[in-house]
């Protein structure tokens, strides 16, 4: 059984939630921001940007004070009662329905809430600091269960409980319905307590710094049914100092390595892309025994990165770049720069996502990237 809770949902007011969401702060770079910022006095980037060199806890003090001016100035509107909310998001034929909810730390604490990934000690602490100066969720921890079913009834989603529908920049659709009455809320709760485990699709150091954080206990969540989830693999870009022939020199004295006249993305095997020609590494050979193994991140690692480029964690190295899985072959391919490899991985379907965290293993880090995302500065929660 896993326990959910409604929230005061502290939101954008709705004449100008399009211009204050923003994707994730990685997401942009340094010169994204600037241009956000200079020309957008109302995106949430004015909040969380800071400078780096001034100490953490004085940065992170002048967040919640940002926090505090948008409030005052009625950009942020904090509502009088709690409430579940329905998110929607929409783009092309796509469609994503869930609950924003609060979670319990103490669930995810017992193992009833389940991870897939492992996280990095250093970034819990550090976001754990932030939590505890700012003192908000300023977006939602991805969550799913193993089950299709929905407790989203159509009559929730009524005009009369929409706050939000809009389209942003990127040509996605939010719709946003607030779920109040008592009776509604006691419907949704109970049939959570059917559920045994809940599963973290995306966000785990959020969930694990809030845990460090001890200053509340709970967590906000975004939670679908797994059929409503879109996985797609982080694929890796690798720059080397070794220089065209040589790196493929390198490979296929190691591998048993084929040129492929077009990559297949459900391919089982190790697919790669140097000097405009793809290539195949056979490991026909190996003998997998688990699901860990068995995965195209696992084998890179251990079949190419360790041994030829003495990459032994890819989280340590700034010489990988992961590229999100959801675009086309082409595109891959313009990203791919002079002496860079581009190594294709293979999505982990939720099942599987699911069965390896039924077993308390993990991933490799970045493994999967899975949709949908939701904007920082739409939902969040106070402490």
């Amino acid at each position: 059984m896993v326990k959910i809770s409604p929230f005061q949902a502290l939101r954008p007011t709705t004449s100008l939630v399009d211009k204050v969401i923003t994707k994730t702060y990685s997401n942009y770079s340094r010169n994204e921001i600037n241009k956000e910022i200079k020309n957008n006095k109302y995106s949430f980037l004015n909040i969380i940007n800071s400078d780096p060199k001034k100490n953490t806890e004085k940065r992170f003090d002048i967040v919640r004070s940002k926090i505090n001016n948008f409030k005052k100035r009625n950009i942020f509107i904090k509502e009088k009662t709690s409430g579940f909310y329905i998110y929607r998001q929409s783009k092309g034929s796509k469609k994503y329905t869930g609950l924003v909810c609060n979670v319990q730390l103490k669930d995810y604490q017992e193992k009833k809430i389940k991870i897939h990934e492992k996280t990095i000690k250093n970034r819990e602490v550090l976001f754990a600091e932030y939590l505890t100066a700012t003192r908000i969720h300023a977006e939602p921890v991805l969550i799913t269960y193993n089950s299709n079913n929905s407790f989203i009834k159509k009559e929730y989603l009524k005009n009369k409980n929409k706050l939000y529908d809009f389209r942003d920049k990127d040509e996605i659709q939010h719709e946003i319905w607030c779920i109040e009455k008592t009776q509604e809320i006691d419907y949704i709760i109970s049939k959570f307590k059917d559920i045994d485990s809940l599963y973290i699709a995306d966000g785990h150091h959020r969930m694990a710094s809030s845990l460090r954080c001890k200053k509340s206990e709970t967590c906000l969540a975004y939670i679908l049914p797994k059929n409503e989830l879109a996985t797609y693999p982080f694929h890796r870009i690798l720059k080397t100092e070794k220089i065209g022939l040589n790196i493929l020199q390198s490979m296929k004295k190691t591998l048993a390595t084929k040129v492929i006249q077009k990559p297949n993305l459900k391919a089982k095997k190790l697919q790669y892309y140097i000097n405009g020609k793809w290539y195949e590494i056979n490991h026909t050979k190996r003998k997998q025994t688990n699901n860990l193994n068995q995965l195209l991140v696992t084998q890179l690692l251990n079949s190419v990165l360790k041994p030829i480029f003495n990459i032994h964690n890819e989280r340590d190295t700034q010489n990988i770049r992961f590229i999100p899985g959801d675009g086309n072959i082409t595109t891959f391919e313009q990203q791919v720069n002079k002496n860079e490899i581009l190594f294709l991985m293979e999505t982990i379907e939720i099942e599987r996502i699911i069965s390896i965290a039924n077993d308390n293993q993990t991933t490799p880090p970045k493994s999967t990237f899975i949709l949908p995302k939701i904007p920082s500065g739409l939902i969040m929660m106070e402490f």
